[in-house]
């Protein structure tokens, strides 16, 4: 936990002078010398470090979660990335939420939708990579039984919440054309904040449904002899 609080710490700070530089830059904080101070330091430079306290913030719940012995959250090892992932892809659909609300330019835009393209397929790539790599430890998270979360998550996780934004964004991608503003390309402009809104949906119900699936599997005391004793264990209460 201590390296969480450093961490949350550090990009707290990082984070904290980034704004205030912004701010200084746009005159919210006035002339005076203090001001000017700030708006000369390098913000870029400073980015850099808090983009890599950032990062690891995004996927610290997941690593937390996998130093557990619940099978679902141990059993594999990419859940940490599985939350760095779908951490950059809802940032990156709430800042395009954001621009495209205030009207930013279509070419900035064009090239978030590109990161968010990404974002999502290497998401998408992470999360069926740890699904086979949990075996029947992941069965909590998408199964079907009332007690397992898979109707939860086959809807509006993995289908709405990340494969439809995605395949919706390669369509868009692929019809876009930086030099025609047509009523078409206003229209996409719309389904951008849609994909934007699946996006964020798609995140809040990976974590919830991982949290959830989590204390059944906690309960699975079958499964969980097997994740203890994988090469032993037969699945039917007995050692081999």
């Amino acid at each position: 936990m201590s390296m969480g609080v450093w961490g949350l710490v550090t990009f707290s700070i990082f984070s904290g002078m980034t704004v205030m530089i912004q701010a200084a830059r746009d005159g919210i904080l006035g002339k005076w010398w203090g001001a000017r101070w700030l708006a000369k330091l390098p913000q870029r430079l400073l980015a850099i470090p808090g983009s890599v306290f950032g990062t690891f913030l995004g996927g610290y719940t997941g690593v937390l979660l996998a130093t557990t012995s619940i099978p679902l959250w141990s059993r594999s090892k990419l859940l940490g990335a599985v939350f760095i992932s779908s951490a950059i892809s809802t940032s990156s659909a709430l800042i395009s939420l954001v621009l495209r609300i205030i009207g930013a330019p279509r070419q900035t835009l064009h090239k978030l939708e590109q990161m968010e393209w990404l974002n999502m397929l290497v998401e998408l790539i992470g999360l069926l990579a740890f699904l086979r790599s949990s075996g029947r430890a992941a069965r909590p998270l998408v199964g079907t039984a009332p007690t397992e979360q898979g109707m939860t998550f086959w809807r509006f996780m993995f289908g709405n919440g990340l494969v439809v934004p995605w395949l919706i964004q390669t369509i868009l991608l692929v019809g876009y054309h930086p030099r025609k503003m047509t009523s078409s390309q206003k229209q996409k402009g719309a389904v951008g904040l849609i994909i934007s809104a699946l996006v964020l949906l798609g995140g809040y119900f990976l974590r919830r449904t991982v949290i959830h699936a989590g204390h059944a599997s906690s309960q699975d005391a079958r499964t969980t002899l097997w994740n203890a004793y994988p090469s032993t264990y037969d699945g039917r209460h007995r050692l081999v």
